[in-house]
């Protein structure tokens, strides 16, 4: 035979980790992704039939054993009493908080009191302010009326 021919013949392998998986991936890809979504498929029928067997085995061992159910349902019972506590204990700490956050806020009204004296919350216009009335207009008693409105905006109604 040819010396060309039989190089030709022999494999061209290269140890390329990145190149074998490269081959493998292109060999074998599709089938890989058919049996993954075969799987996921047969998965989500199996999962819930695989619940209700777990859950009819617990069943039939509380039932032959009462024991293992009394001790489930205590463990529930201190669960839902060290969650009520906790809850009461976070309430508590809230309420605390609301009325610390009262206090400092009387604490400072009292401040403020304090440094403005009474007039701090005296608005304009008030009975006991009769000689300050900036928006009167003098002392003129009529006021600014807007004129009526007609049915017709912006100008006549076609006359």
């Amino acid at each position: 035979m040819d010396a060309l021919f039989e190089e030709e013949m022999e494999p061209n392998f290269s140890l390329n980790p990145f190149t074998i998986m490269l081959q493998f991936l292109a060999s074998y890809g599709w089938f890989m992704l058919g049996s993954a979504a075969a799987m996921f498929y047969f998965l989500r029928l199996i999962r819930p039939r695989m619940k209700q067997w777990q859950e009819a085995r617990d069943e039939a061992a509380f039932k032959k054993n009462p024991d293992i159910a009394l001790a489930r349902l205590e463990a529930i019972q201190r669960a839902r009493e060290r969650q009520q506590q906790l809850l009461e204990e976070a309430s508590q700490r809230a309420l605390e908080e609301q009325k610390l956050r009262e206090e400092r806020k009387r604490a400072e009204l009292a401040e403020r009191l304090e440094k403005y004296g009474t007039a701090a919350g005296r608005r304009l216009g008030t009975p006991g302010d009769s000689d300050y009335l900036p928006l009167s207009g003098g002392s003129s008693g009529s006021t600014y009326r807007p004129p009526k409105r007609s049915k017709c905006g912006g100008g006549g109604c076609g006359r």
